[in-house]
C-alpha cells in the first residue's frame, strides 16, 4: 500500500515544518539573533525535495511490506 503523491508532499511540508522550527529555535539560542537563526532556518528548508523524492522512490520499494 504507498502512498499518494499527495500524501506525501503533505508529509514532506508537515516535517519540513517541524524541522525550520527546531532549527530556529536552536539557532536562536545559539547565536542569540533571529537573523543567524534565519539562516538556519531557511538552510533546512532546502531538503524537503529530497525529502519527497526519497518518499517516492520508497513508495515504490516492495521490500518489507506484506
Amino acid at each position: 500500500m504507498a502512498d499518494k503523491k499527495m500524501r506525501s508532499v503533505a508529509k514532506t511540508f508537515s516535517w519540513r515544518l517541524i524541522i525550520f522550527i527546531y532549527w530556529v529555535i536552536f539557532g536562536y539560542i545559539y547565536t542569540g539573533t533571529f537573523s543567524g537563526a534565519g539562516i538556519l532556518g531557511i538552510g533546512s528548508i532546502i531538503p524537503l525535495l529530497f525529502y519527497y523524492f526519497h518518499e517516492r522512490v520508497w513508495n515504490k520499494v516492495k521490500w518489507g511490506l506484506d
